[in-house]
């Protein structure tokens, strides 16, 4: 296995030993400077992955639209190789009993949630976190990782409790029974406190989360509402990773600004993907020194726009995020199955080509 390493120089200018990519994503983590700013990419769309490296995808084989499966990992090793990536990735999704309908790409996308009652909470069910067959393949990732950095990929609960009622059926519920959304939301977030620990156990490096609660111009329902009912349950979840003593990585599309001090407050060590033309991240740079930001690179560049404007991009974010730290270079929210596949070649070759430091771009 080739692990990319760079010589760099710190602030100060003394020169730093060369990093392993785990070394550098720990680094950041740590609030220390890197050999280079890394690239650390947790969503990736198993076709996109494919794509990328010439290979066909499974014939009569449909991948779930955010909830990704584990790709192999002489799949991500050498997709690490192309993109300089600096991160392996293990999904332990929540179960979500749902209606999926196929679409482009072999992607399949969320319809109608089948947790109409609460009758139906007794087909809610988990996989057993202390049985070998789960622990296993959790085991072997980690003993397998290499040099690279380790991020086992959950939720905490609030995208499952919506997709598994139904958006529609959710939002009545919200207003008339918030009791059944909150019960449903209390048995995903006891599963992810469960998956915390396992993580923690086995040596991860990372606990990056999907729960989406947020649009364009703001959260899906009102902060308060947001407070009242799901809060609760995440601070569980944040105890959980305080007391595991793992790294917490936030991901939520859309303007988190009206919550971002409620996420802060839980404990979250850093923010992805701070979505762009969404929420301005200098401005919570300045506000959140601490936190790791994450992100940016807006997915419809990374899709329709040319090889030498994504290069810019990067040089552009490098340039403002890179000097303080606490930044890793990820997409806008993930390398879909639709992404260009020079552009996303170009988003890696830029980080190896700008990131390094002292950042002079």
């Amino acid at each position: 296995m080739r692990t990319t390493t760079v010589r760099a120089q710190d602030v100060e200018g003394d020169i730093m030993a060369e990093m392993t990519n785990r070394e550098r994503v720990l680094s950041v983590l740590a609030g220390e400077i890197p050999g280079r700013v890394p690239f650390v990419e947790a969503g990736i769309d198993f076709p996109f992955m494919c794509k990328l490296l010439g290979r066909e995808v499974p014939p009569g084989r449909f991948f779930d639209s955010g909830e990704y499966e584990t790709a192999p990992m002489d799949f991500q090793v050498d997709v690490n190789e192309l993109l300089h990536r600096d991160n392996l990735k293990f999904d332990l999704q929540l179960p979500i009993p749902a209606v999926k309908t196929p679409g482009a790409d072999q992607i399949l996308f969320f319809g109608e949630g089948k947790l109409l009652t609460r009758d139906d909470l007794e087909n809610l069910t988990f996989p057993d976190t202390e049985r070998e067959e789960v622990l296993a393949p959790l085991r072997e990732f980690v003993e397998n990782r290499g040099d690279f950095a380790t991020v086992l990929s959950t939720r905490v609960g609030v995208s499952a409790t919506y997709l598994a009622i139904g958006m529609e059926h959710f939002h009545y519920e919200l207003m008339h029974d918030p009791e059944f959304v909150g019960a449903v939301m209390s048995r995903y977030a006891d599963f992810a406190c469960r998956v915390v620990r396992v993580a923690a156990d086995m040596g991860f490096d990372i606990i990056w989360t999907s729960d989406d609660i947020a649009g364009k111009i703001g959260t899906l329902w009102s902060p308060a509402m947001l407070r009242e009912i799901f809060l609760p349950h995440m601070r569980r979840f944040a105890d959980a990773v305080r007391e595991a003593g793992v790294s917490w990585v936030f991901h939520s599309d859309g303007d988190l600004t009206s919550v971002l001090p409620d996420l802060v407050e839980l404990g979250i060590t850093g923010l992805n993907p701070v979505a762009p033309g969404c929420m301005d991240m200098a401005a919570i740079r300045e506000e959140y020194p601490d936190l790791v930001l994450s992100g940016n690179v807006d997915v419809d560049m990374l899709s329709r726009a040319t090889p030498a404007e994504v290069r810019e991009r990067v040089r552009e974010l490098v340039a403002q995020m890179g000097p303080s730290g606490r930044y890793f270079m990820s997409s806008g929210n993930s390398i879909a199955s639709y992404c260009d596949v020079e552009n996303v070649l170009a988003m890696g070759d830029a980080v190896l080509e700008f990131g390094k430091y002292p950042i002079g771009v």
